[in-house]
């Protein structure tokens, strides 16, 4: 995606809250069952200020775990953004807009993890990363 551009260049001017950022926006979704599933990596050299996401599992048969998490390049899991479990066919789903965003270095994933092939995990997030 682009650029910002609408932003006051001149950064003396600058008062209160600024409408845009310097960086390029990120909007990325994803879905799947049994594993994880990558949302997102984030740019080598770049920092993504993730602002708002959104997250639903579906069951279609006995139900499971899934999660929206964050793991670093190492692929270890470092907190989990969404998380809910279903013991029967059923779906839930939770968004969340963020009154700061959330930074997440570069080369991390945000992810996905379904626990069955029964459950159907699927996001969207959005920020921008600098």
């Amino acid at each position: 995606m682009a650029l910002m551009a609408f932003r006051e260049p001149n950064q003396v001017k600058w008062v209160g809250v600024r409408p845009a950022h310097r960086g390029t926006q990120i909007a990325a979704d994803n879905q799947g069952m049994a594993g994880f599933i990558i949302v997102y990596t984030v740019s080598a050299g770049k920092t993504l200020y993730l602002t708002d996401w959104s997250w639903a599992i579906e069951a279609t048969g006995v139900g499971g775990t899934g999660v929206l998490a964050v793991r670093d390049a190492g692929d270890v899991q470092l907190y989990t953004l969404a998380g809910g479990a279903l013991t029967v066919a059923s779906a839930i789903s939770k968004a969340c807009g963020l009154f700061f965003p959330i930074e997440i270095p570069a080369d991390y994933d945000i992810f996905l993890w379904s626990s069955a092939a029964t459950l159907n995990v699927r996001a969207f997030i959005h920020g921008w990363e600098e």
